[in-house]
């Protein structure tokens, strides 16, 4: 009775023993079967620019090999040049929808990376910080203004309220239509992304009168252009959009950031939904917003 009792439990001890192995080779091979295969990491967008002392976003998503959101997914994220850019906050969980969002704010002008990291998983994100950097070109004109209001008022750091500009010439000695131009030159490539052309509205402006010196009579604004920049050969002239019927300033966005060392801004004439003098129109100040910085 006693060896068939031992015999029993031999017996119950190894069907218990092949259950738990069976077990055990079940939990093995679900952590190898989600472990086996890297899931994916992605950053929106691919590349960004900021203005220094300014943020934007940038959105991170994990995702399984399924190509499912995976949710308390923990990330970090690290600058590689914290006096350029920085981002916050340094680490987090995703969300249901795999996400997770970091701000990156820009100190100073210049490029920095931001890298992701999730387990074995990294992503870099480029980070432009811009600046206005026409203050080191070298502006000049078609002609128009000299001294007081030669082209280098275009790029003299002196803000519309202060009354500094260069005007254009649009006419020619016959009182006919003639179409302007202003550029400025690097000597150095440099990347940009945008700009902006302080210039008048339909009205009058500086002065209280057409007595004073640096009054500015209705009509003389930058209402027209076509925008273009220099091709790496140095001598080619490409054209990238155009601006029409602008009233006041003008404020423009390259679809690209583009890579130059000179741009102009060639056909300028005055708005035609103003009137007044329609020639001779004004900038008071050309602001050309990328890397590097002046110094």
């Amino acid at each position: 009775m006693e060896n068939s009792k031992i015999s029993q439990n031999i017996t119950y001890e190894v069907h218990i023993k092949k259950h738990i192995n069976h077990f055990i080779i079940f939990i093995f091979t679900l952590v190898f079967c989600q472990t086996a295969f890297p899931n994916s990491i992605s950053v929106t967008p691919d590349s960004l620019f900021i203005d220094v002392q300014s943020s934007s976003t940038a959105t991170v998503k994990i995702l399984n090999d399924q190509k499912s959101p995976l949710s308390n997914v923990p990330v970090t994220a690290r600058s590689n040049k914290e006096s350029v850019a920085v981002v916050a906050p340094s680490g987090g969980l995703t969300n249901s929808n795999g996400q997770i969002s970091f701000t990156i704010a820009g100190i100073s002008n210049g490029t920095a990376t931001i890298t992701f990291n999730s387990n074995t998983l990294s992503k870099s994100l480029p980070v432009s910080v811009i600046s206005n950097i026409a203050p080191c070109a070298i502006a000049s004109s078609s002609g128009g203004g000299v001294d007081e209001f030669g082209p280098e008022m275009m790029n003299d750091e002196l803000e519309k309220e202060d009354c500094h500009y260069h005007w254009i010439r649009t006419q020619n000695k016959l009182g006919q239509r003639k179409h302007g131009w202003i550029r400025l030159d690097w000597g150095k490539e440099v990347t940009i992304t945008r700009m902006t052309i302080q210039t008048t509205d339909c009205n009058e402006s500086c002065g209280e009168d057409s007595n004073d010196f640096d009054y500015i009579d209705p009509g003389r604004n930058v209402g027209n252009g076509v925008v273009q920049y220099l091709d790496t050969d140095g001598i080619t002239w490409i054209t990238d959009d155009e601006f029409i019927e602008e009233i006041g300033d003008v404020e423009y966005l390259f679809p690209e950031p583009i890579t130059t060392k000179a741009i102009r801004v060639k056909k300028i004439s005055p708005s035609t939904q103003c009137n007044g003098q329609q020639s001779n129109p004004v900038v008071f100040e050309w602001k050309v917003y990328g890397t590097p910085s002046c110094n």
